[in-house]
């Protein structure tokens, strides 16, 4: 249904995505690409069958290939094993009077906005959940009605290898009800590249940057601790810093840093947390830079994303409220 109704923005999207690779690599033949899907695809379906029958669903109903598809969903991956470009977001958590708030901005090269989406999942388990995604693509981070989430950001690592479908490890690690299942399984995820991950809930905050080989927890509170973790697109594990290539990191990142850092301890409410999301300070290299500038990366803030975990109150954007004629905000009840 999903492929079906979205057919041609998926085909659209898909085809953005592949000449963007193609941009930065011009030497990515159509056959090392297909190839190199083929691989993401067994593995991402040796992963979790059920979302590689979700994936297929989405080739069917779209009547694109599972190379189209798994670039889609893969793309800063899919680009890592080759040569990676800037993309940058920010990922933030507060707990102030034990109610824990978590939300991010999702920057992405901006030909991606106007496809921005959001996905209700009711999963074989019972488990209720609201995933901020692209259409054709099976999630990019999410919150459930237990109060958990999972929120991601892109670094740049080495070691890039052919494995599971970024968007399938937040998926399945959504699946979790538990606080340390989630962290034990995406601690040994078959990942292809590098990412910061959030995972959050009532009880328990963790900041994990997981890489093929390495899974690194690097900031973490109890759900009775106040305070605040907060990551943009640099490493900041004593492990992963070993493994981080700088050569493309995000121009923005520790400019980002800085910021949220200034900001953060005036950050109480929900209210709070969106409006520093939605921050411009210091444009164009500001945690929210939603419309384009010759001044910044190719990326630009498409959307974002805040939860209260103790209440389940969600809202999931599209834009920009101040700048954006073409802003959308829907709000969500658990």
């Amino acid at each position: 249904m999903h492929g079906e109704q979205f057919r041609s923005e998926i085909a659209e999207l898909a085809e953005i995505r592949l000449n963007l690779m193609r941009e930065k690599n011009p030497s990515l033949t159509e056959s090392r690409v297909n190839q190199l899907a083929d691989q993401q695809w067994d593995v991402t379906s040796s992963y979790d069958n059920a979302l590689g029958e979700e994936l297929q669903g989405i080739v069917d109903g779209s009547k694109l290939s599972r190379a189209q598809i798994t670039v889609l969903n893969n793309y800063t991956d899919f680009r890592d094993i080759q040569l990676a470009d800037d993309q940058g977001c920010s990922v933030v958590y507060v707990n102030y009077q034990q109610t824990p708030v978590a939300g991010q901005t999702w920057d992405m090269h901006s030909s991606a906005k106007r496809y921005v989406s959001v996905i209700k999942i009711n999963d074989e388990q019972g488990l209720e959940s609201l995933v901020f995604s692209l259409v054709g693509c099976i999630g990019m981070m999410g919150f459930t009605r237990l109060g958990t989430t999972v929120q991601v950001n892109n670094i740049n690592t080495d070691g890039a290898v052919a494995g599971a479908m970024w968007p399938a490890v937040v998926r399945k690690t959504l699946q979790f009800p538990e606080h340390k299942k989630m962290s034990n399984h995406l601690s040994t995820a078959p990942v292809t590249s590098g990412h910061n991950y959030l995972l959050a809930s009532r009880e328990r905050a963790e900041m994990w940057e997981v890489m093929p080989g390495l899974a690194e927890c690097v900031d973490a509170k109890t759900g009775d601790e106040e305070g605040s973790l907060f990551h943009t697109n640099h490493c900041l594990g004593h492990n992963s810093t070993q493994r981080e290539t700088t050569i493309s990191q995000n121009s923005t990142t520790h400019v980002r840093f800085d910021l949220i850092k200034k900001k953060i301890p005036n950050v109480r409410t929900y209210a709070d947390m969106y409006g520093l999301l939605n921050d411009h300070e210091n444009y164009p290299k500001s945690i929210c830079s939603n419309f384009q500038s010759n001044a910044q990366d190719p990326s630009v803030t498409c959307g974002g994303a805040i939860g209260n975990l103790k209440t389940g109150q969600v809202e999931m954007w599209r834009g920009d409220e101040v700048h954006d004629e073409n802003f959308v905000k829907h709000a969500f009840q658990f």
